[in-house]
């Protein structure tokens, strides 16, 4: 290791990677691998004032007092940066500043760091901001996990968005990492402290693509220490990169497969290979919500009884003749998304305890598994225990209000209690003998993390998935299979299935075009940890609107969408779909690459060796099984 300070920059080497740091600027250079990533001038900063109409910014580079120091270890050196006395338009603020670059010696990372000794009134801090990223090259892109994934040509020339501000833990971001390739050289970020960090994009066509992480403060200060990690590499591309990723989190024991679930719940072996039934009981929406139906009352309550169920699932079981896991809504007190955590007894209408033991029973009879819908973040204004003391608290001491779905009014509910209710409520389904084999808890894993600012429960965003993962393994404590919304990453180790894991679309997953190209990355990190089931139509939810769902869903080596009411040819689609995940679902997905470099057309592979390949243009697969035999018909 070498280090070198000079009057303007400080210069740290190792291997083949240099480190130079401009004193006065802060700006930072990398160079390795016949490369050079340099941070664009002032992209290092604060936003000051929680008030988004009167913030301002100001960049570290403006810190009236700088104090450079050196620390050196038996595995890294690292340039340490002590910034003070920031002008403010009215004095000068105590902000104290510590930031540092790292350059590992026994791998050549490089580590970021940042903390804030007075932060006070600082709501977001970013260091060490974008490398500078031109779009002169179309073989140079962007790699981004929102949702599913995409890779994003420098010269890409249509519309590209965040969903949501680019927070971590939702679609915007399944994994928090992102990567960039230019002439074949090319990095991975690793955003380690993701609780309370966003990643933003600016992509202008043919100019640049920057990316850059923004760290949020937690309950009002970023006092904690955020880090960002890079690893620069030769011949990278967005395959390796997941791996690299895939790599981390195992080295951090967070890699938890299908097969080690399934030793701690035996029968969720029994959904490798099964097609997914979503259901429900009894649908009732009130007028403020956004889907009451001015135009056809009967539509906004709706019963269709437990006994009915049952029966069109004897019937489709009979017909489809493999595994089905059915996903029951609207099973509770008043229905669909109504009166939540409060939804015991059982729909009465839908026949209540006797009607669900029932439908339970009928599906154990026929080797169907059944799973409930249930949800302890939205907490409905007239729930049975509705509190206002019990809700999550902004920093103006206010709750939120939502009317949104069909039960209309709630707040929501602060997650310090939500494992109490959990408790409750699956305690009273077990002493009236209903024992689902599954449970789904609602948005748990696809809405980052919630921050409380109520002094008698005060909630970080890191406590708040903390509280969510102990609901997940309080239903796994139970035997049964637990599953939620998407694949947040944070969740993964305690989810068993998610709804869906799709493509972001613009301009939203509703529909539309893809954003970029789409890859699978979520894929390559984590197909042997998780099932994952795929909706089979053009352009359903999460799929290019060109493109057939089914044809990803066989790529991705998922489980298949089954109506309750088939048509012999989605039996067809679907057993297709079940063969596979039947064969590959607990396996690793190896590799991922378009063929003559068409990306209408793509290749997976898994780790036994089966080859999925799809033509998205002419509707086509072939599959390769492990054996050599070759599928390319659905029947």
């Amino acid at each position: 290791m070498n280090f070198h300070e000079a009057e303007q920059i400080i210069t740290m080497e190792h291997a083949n990677t240099t480190v130079i740091v401009n004193k006065q600027d802060l700006t930072v250079s990398i160079q390795t691998n016949d490369a050079t990533w340099k941070t664009n001038k002032e992209a290092a900063r604060l936003t000051i004032g929680f008030d988004k109409k009167s913030q301002h910014v100001i960049t570290l580079q403006s810190a009236l007092t700088k104090q450079f120091s050196y620390v050196e270890s038996g595995t890294f050196h690292s340039i340490q940066i002590k910034l003070e006395h920031f002008l403010l338009p009215t004095e000068i603020s105590p902000i104290t500043v510590i930031i540092s670059v790292q350059l590992n010696t026994y791998d050549s990372d490089v580590i970021f760091q940042t903390h804030l000794v007075h932060s006070d009134h600082v709501a977001e801090t970013v260091w060490p901001g974008a490398f500078s990223f031109n779009g002169s090259n179309e073989h140079d892109y962007t790699v981004l996990p929102a949702m599913q994934g995409y890779i994003l040509p420098a010269t890409w020339d249509k519309p590209v968005r965040r969903y949501h501000g680019g927070v971590i833990y939702d679609r915007d971001g399944y994994m928090p990492w992102w990567g960039q390739v230019k002439n074949n050289n090319g990095y991975i970020a690793i955003i380690e402290t993701a609780d309370d960090a966003r990643l933003t994009m600016e992509h202008i066509p043919h100019l640049h693509s920057e990316m850059e992480t923004i760290w949020i403060h937690s309950l009002g200060n970023l006092r904690y220490n955020r880090k960002l990690r890079y690893r620069f590499q030769a011949n990278m591309n967005y395959v390796t990169m997941a791996k690299i990723y895939r790599n981390y989190v195992k080295s951090y024991g967070n890699l938890k497969t299908l097969q080690e679930k399934i030793a701690t719940t035996p029968q969720l072996a029994k959904l490798q290979g099964s097609a997914i039934v979503h259901t429900s009981v009894h649908t009732f929406v009130k007028p403020v919500s956004d889907y009451y139906d001015t135009e056809n009352l009967e539509n906004n309550d709706k019963v269709i009884t437990f006994a009915e169920r049952a029966e069109q699932l004897v019937q489709l079981k009979a017909r489809y003749g493999q595994s089905i896991y059915v996903h029951v809504d609207g099973w509770g007190l008043a229905g669909y998304d109504n009166q939540h955590p409060d939804v015991i007894p059982p729909s009465p209408r839908g026949g209540g305890y006797e009607g669900m033991k029932s439908l339970q029973n009928t599906c154990k009879d026929n080797d169907i598994l059944f799973a409930i819908h249930d949800n302890y973040r939205d907490f409905y204004h007239d729930a049975a225990s509705y509190n206002d003391q019990l809700t999550i608290k902004n920093q103006d001491g206010s709750a939120e209000y939502c009317d949104i779905w069909a039960g209309g009014a709630h707040s929501f509910l602060c997650t310090t209690f939500s494992k109490d209710y959990v408790q409750r409520n699956y305690n009273q389904l077990a002493a009236n003998n209903v024992q689902p084999d599954g449970v789904y808890i609602d948005v748990f894993a696809v809405v980052p993390g919630d921050e409380c600012y109520d002094p008698a429960h005060m909630m970080s965003r890191t406590a708040s998935l903390e509280h969510r993962a102990s609901c997940f393994e309080e239903i796994r404590a139970r035997n049964m299979i637990i599953s939620s919304e998407e694949p947040a990453d944070w969740a993964i180790p305690h989810l068993d299935l998610v709804h869906h894991a799709p493509y972001a679309l613009y301009p939203g997953p509703g529909g539309g075009p893809a954003m970029g190209i789409p890859v699978p990355l979520f894929s390559l990190v984590y197909h042997d940890t998780i099932v994952v089931p795929w909706s089979l139509g053009r352009g359903d939810w999460g799929i290019p609107e060109q493109d057939l769902g089914y044809l990803h869903g066989l790529l991705h080596g998922g489980v298949p969408y089954l109506s309750i009411e088939a048509t012999d040819e989605e039996l067809n689609i679907v057993r297709l779909l079940a063969n596979l995940h039947a064969t590959v679902g607990t396996l690793e997905m190896t590799n991922h690459s378009f063929v003559d470099n068409n990306y209408r057309r793509q290749l997976t592979t898994f780790a036994n060796g089966t080859i999925v390949e799809i033509d998205l243009d002419e509707d086509t697969f072939v599959i390769v099984a492990e054996d050599g035999t070759t599928i390319t018909s659905i029947n």
